[in-house]
């Protein structure tokens, strides 16, 4: 079963087609576009000089870095340029629920050894907890 974290819920009328809205979420910020109608989140700190994109400038589905002027794609998080130099950004998950854009975060969860303990049993390799998503 997949788990996933409501990060927030913006009014479709406050995010409208060309738009972009920052949004506060423990550990992270989270930039939503709304590209035509489609809404797209981002991890809205660059993984290049940690500025916030949302001080950048969107063309189309572009966002640039105000930091270094670094071109990130915001439907895919992926780096466009300077190619290669850095990691693509986090993605959120963004559905269309009534009059609201609601921002999903797919939850990582902690999973331990069949036994419970911290530590496997003697004589079985030696992979403690594991992060993956459920």
């Amino acid at each position: 079963m997949e788990r996933r974290k409501l990060v927030a819920r913006l009014k479709k009328a406050d995010l409208p087609a060309g738009a972009m809205r920052r949004v506060i979420y423990s550990p992270f910020h989270v930039l939503v576009v709304n590209l035509g109608g489609v809404p797209y989140a981002i991890d809205d700190t660059c993984n290049h000089a940690g500025d916030s994109l949302a001080r950048g400038e969107l063309s189309g589905c572009v966002i640039s870095c105000p930091a270094h002027g670094y071109l990130f794609d915001v439907r895919t998080g992926h780096l466009i340029e300077p190619a290669g130099l850095c990691d693509a950004q986090r993605t959120f998950e963004v559905t269309a629920e009534g009059d609201e854009f609601a921002i999903y975060d797919h939850v990582l969860a902690l999973v331990l050894p069949a036994n419970g303990e911290d530590e496997p049993p003697s004589g079985q390799p030696s992979d403690s907890a594991v992060e993956k998503k459920t």
